[in-house]
């Protein structure tokens, strides 16, 4: 992923919608080019016929009106103002119909800062695919993100909690962006029909990490997805026999703990490092700066940045145990 590259993806069409918002995009472009012309040409046109030194005050003659001129430059810009709202009209029609819930892949999808989440409907078992996507400083890349198949539509219902800032759902390959707004559900729709990863980005400024905020959409082959749907890992790319990670460890990347803290190393991201953290704090201390952060904030950083995290007592105490042996 190339996060200095803030066009990525307008160089595919991967949804089925692409190409009419492209087309709306390149008539509203000429129509406006075209527009323009015929104000700018006429205007340096007769600034230069009739400059002062080519024009004596004899000649100069008023005109009160001219009939068919002025019904072919009132009907001409209408006309074209007319199929602007017809392409723009027709395109966003496509963006905002949206599919019937029983022919599409429902998927919640939560923004907040600094992470993407998804949370799948149930499979067949039961289980529910619950996943955090966050850009990973190390490896240079969002290590997850949400999978879905090939020629298949998906509705995407989003929100942002209460109390954190208007995030926008951007894909530029499939040319969609929508708001995702605290305490609302705001819903988007497509179907790719080319299979590949496409970056997703945060289209409003969101705070510190905002340029980080990525995601991705990966589109699979129908049976890869099934068989990754009807499983309860995590991705369909990890190593199902790679080592298990502890409670602790997924909660802290569940919940896009790493955006912000190393926990391996001493380098600052967007909080401090909690790079043996457990030997300078007891299991109270860190408990209450993971439910109330604003309480005790360190030298250096500013309050407010870290949003407080409503979890289970039993998901705090794994997540507090993960950080005091972690290395």
């Amino acid at each position: 992923m190339d996060v200095n590259n803030t066009l990525s993806g307008f160089n595919s069409m991967a949804s089925t919608f692409a190409a009419d918002v492209d087309q709306a995009f390149w008539i509203n472009f000429w129509i406006s080019i075209f527009l323009g012309l015929t104000v700018l040409i006429p205007m340096f046109y007769f600034a230069w016929k009739y400059r002062e030194s080519n024009v004596k005050d004899e000649d100069i003659i008023n005109y009160t009106h001219n009939t068919p001129l002025e019904i072919t430059w009132t009907l001409i810009p209408t006309a074209l103002m007319m199929v602007l709202f017809y392409y723009g009209y027709t395109s966003m029609k496509t963006l905002r119909t949206m599919p019937a819930a029983s022919e599409s892949i429902v998927v919640k999808v939560e923004g907040s800062k600094w992470k993407w989440k998804y949370e799948y409907p149930a499979n067949k078992s039961g289980f529910v695919h619950k996943i955090t996507s966050v850009y990973d400083k190390k490896i240079g890349d969002v290590k997850r993100g949400l999978y879905v198949p090939v020629g298949q539509k998906v509705i995407l219902e989003m929100t942002s909690p209460l109390n954190d800032v208007i995030h926008a759902y951007y894909v530029p390959a499939f040319r969609m962006k929508e708001d995702v707004v605290p305490g609302r559900m705001t819903k988007q729709w497509f179907q790719a029909d080319v299979i590949g990863e496409y970056e997703v980005e945060c289209a409003e400024y969101c705070g510190t990490n905002h340029s980080y905020m990525y995601s991705k959409i990966v589109v699979m082959e129908r049976a890869d997805y099934d068989k990754w749907f009807e499983s309860e890992a995590k991705s369909p790319f990890e190593d199902a026999s790679a080592a298990q990670v502890s409670k602790g460890q997924s909660l802290y990347e569940d919940n896009g703990c790493a955006g912000c803290h190393s926990i391996d190393t001493d380098a600052t991201l967007v909080g401090p490092s909690l790079k043996g953290i457990g030997a300078k704090y007891d299991a109270a201390y860190l408990k209450t700066a993971i439910l109330n952060p604003d309480k005790d904030v360190p030298t250096g950083f500013f309050p407010g940045v870290m949003p407080p995290f409503a979890l289970p007592d039993a998901d705090v105490d794994e997540l507090v145990k993960y950080m005091q042996t972690a290395k």
